[in-house]
Parts: C-alpha cells; structure tokens; sequence
C-alpha cells in the first residue's frame, strides 16, 4: 500500500493546528476542571495553552533552521537512531491512547444522548473505515478536506458560544480555589494538551512560506481563544453544579432547545462533535502511522494501518466501558505521555538549536 504524503500549505497546516487544539477540550474538559479548580479552572486551559504556544514556537524555530528536512532525519544526525528509535516509539504509544480516550468520550457521549441501547461494533463500523480512508489517502487530501469543512466548524461553534451566553444569569463568586488547586488541575488535565507535535511529525511536508507564519498562529490562537471561552460560559452557565453536566459544548445549549419551532437546535452541536472526531481519530492515526514508519520503515505502510486497527478494537473492549473509567484512564495514565510532548521533545530541539547557532557563529 502506498501513501502519498505531499506537502500542505501554511492555510491547511492552521486549519489542522486548529483543529488538534480545539476538538478534544470541548466535551467533558470544562466539568472536570470545574471539579479541580472551581470557578478558577478557565486559568487552566490559558495556563497549558502558554506550554502549547512555547511547542508551536519551538516548531518554528527548527522549520525555519531546517526548512525542507524530515524531523526523524535530523534527531538521527544529532543523537543517533536509538535515541530516534525511542523517542518514536514513545509518540506512537502517545496518538494511539490520545485516540483511545477520544473515542471513549466521544462513544459514551452519543450512546447517552442518542443510541442508548448500542454497543461498540455499531461506532467502531461508523468510525473506523472513514478514518482510515482520511488517514490512507494522504495528508494534503486531509488538509483540503478540513479546509472545505472549516466554515462550517468555525460556524457551529460560534453558534454554540452564542446560544451559550443566554444560559449566563448569575454572578458567582471567585477565589473559591486555591493556586494549588489550579496547579493540581494543570498537571491532571495535561494529557488533553500537547498535540501540536504532530506538526514536528511532518514537518517535511509543510511548506510555509516567508511572512505565512501569522497564519499558522492564527488559527491556533483562534482554536485557545474558543476553547477558553466555551469553558468560561459552560462554568457561568452552570456554576456550583458544572461537575454534574458532563458534556460542555452540548449542555450550553440545553437553555434554547428549540427556536420558533425549528425543533432541537442542540442538535447542531452534535453535528460539530462528529465532525471534529472524525479529523481529530484521522489525525491520531496519521501520527501512529508516520511513527511506525520511522520505526519500521522497511516493511509496507499497511501494517501501521492493519496494527493500529487490530489493537484499538482490543483495547476499545477493556477500556471503553464506561465514562467514570475513561476519565480515570485520562487523569492517572495519560498525563506521564506528556512528558513526551513538553519535556522530551522541547529538551531535544532546544539543543539541536544551540548546536546550530554555535556552527552559525564559527562560520
């Protein structure tokens, strides 16, 4: 099996920043930060969004220093294959649970709200071919695809922030948290963070060119931007009993359920979850199976896709059980991957860049 990875423009490289970012925060993010941080967990997101932006930024430092060379090829030639090898083995492990827990949220959230009776063969026939053909037929295919549903992600969620504002009627009382408490929520929640290293994935194949950059920060400020405030309204909205509504983007819009007899409008933010799923598990999967062929890159492209497939229907038996599980599945484990996103990656590029500057300056 042959997969063409061309290069992505600085546009599509945004939208899928944008959409890395935003998708996975918008469900059941807010009501567990409100569990931690009470009234204070908007600091939250802005905090680990500071981590994020110093990732993207890092990410320009190395493109601009490596424009056209595959991230892979370059750790080789500084820290050697093993070191490589390992790093890859760890991000491959990352996208693979990033994709479980996504699944997990996103499976508990439709059977609750719509297929009660259903079980995990119906989603995983819904999911998983569409995601492998997105993953299969290329990234540029990918790129163009989110930009032709962009318009609609950027208008349901305005929407859905718009409608969130009329459930504001109370003015509740802040510094009901403590530093420490925001600090506790910030490492418990860090594994819904970090995504942005797909960017360092493919690297090779974004091609931005001089003074493009604004786009790419853009749109990843815009993505921060919605995700705070989609915390922000479902905590006013909810307040004291945020912990018991587990689905933030769909329950800011429970106060205007129907409009002038158009039926359920909250509706519409069923279709901006799906959507978003759908880009968010391809975009998991397109990191695995870059990771695997770093890792394996003598054998075809089809065993990432047939490994990928085999163990996630496995583990999707053990893990995807209920919602009490999968966010203990994401507090307690997910958060040691993250090491991989803010420690080992910053840590191996920022060398990389002060190796670069000294043979800038004897030059």
């Amino acid at each position: 099996m042959k997969v063409l990875d061309r290069s992505i423009t600085a546009w599509q490289t945004g939208i899928i920043l944008f959409i890395l970012l935003f998708a996975n925060k918008i469900l059941i993010l807010p009501s567990l930060l409100y569990e931690d941080a009470k009234l204070e967990a908007f600091l939250v997101p802005i905090f680990l969004f500071v981590l994020e932006l110093g990732l993207i930024f890092l990410f320009y430092r190395i493109k601009t220093k490596y424009p056209s060379e595959r991230f892979s090829d370059i750790l080789k030639n500084h820290y050697g294959k093993f070191v490589t090898y390992s790093l890859y083995v760890l991000i491959l492990v990352f996208f693979f649970c990033k994709a479980l827990l996504l699944y997990n949220v996103t499976y508990i959230f439709f059977r609750n709200m719509i297929y009660k009776d259903s079980g995990n063969i119906l989603f995983l026939f819904c999911f998983l071919p569409v995601v492998n053909h997105l993953a299969i037929i290329g990234l540029r295919v990918i790129g163009r695809t989110a930009q032709l549903f962009f318009p609609v992600i950027i208008f349901i969620s305005l929407f859905c922030i718009c409608i969130g504002f009329f459930g504001i009627n109370s003015s509740p009382l802040l510094y009901q948290a403590s530093i420490n408490d925001v600090f506790r929520s910030c490492l418990k929640h860090i594994s819904a963070f970090g995504d942005s290293i797909f960017l360092f994935i493919f690297m090779d194949k974004i091609k931005i060119q001089k003074g493009q950059w604004k786009i790419v920060f853009s749109f990843a400020g815009i993505a921060m931007l919605f995700v705070v405030t989609i915390t922000t309204v479902f905590i006013l909205s909810y307040t004291y009993t945020s912990f018991m509504h587990p689905f933030a983007i769909f329950e800011i819009m429970s106060y205007v359920k129907e409009f002038g007899g158009l039926g359920r409008i909250d509706i519409i933010s069923m279709v901006l979850i799906i959507i978003l799923t759908y880009f968010q598990l391809a975009l998991y999967l397109k990191g695995f199976m870059e990771s695997f062929h770093v890792i394996f890159s003598k054998i075809d492209n089809i065993y990432s896709v047939l490994t990928f497939n085999i163990v996630f229907v496995l583990a999707v038996n053990y893990v995807v059980l209920n919602l009490s599980k999968g966010v203990i599945y994401g507090e307690t484990i997910l958060p040691y991957f993250s090491i991989i996103s803010f420690v080992f990656i910053p840590a191996l590029v920022v060398v990389m860049l002060l190796k670069k500057r000294r043979k800038e300056r004897k030059k």
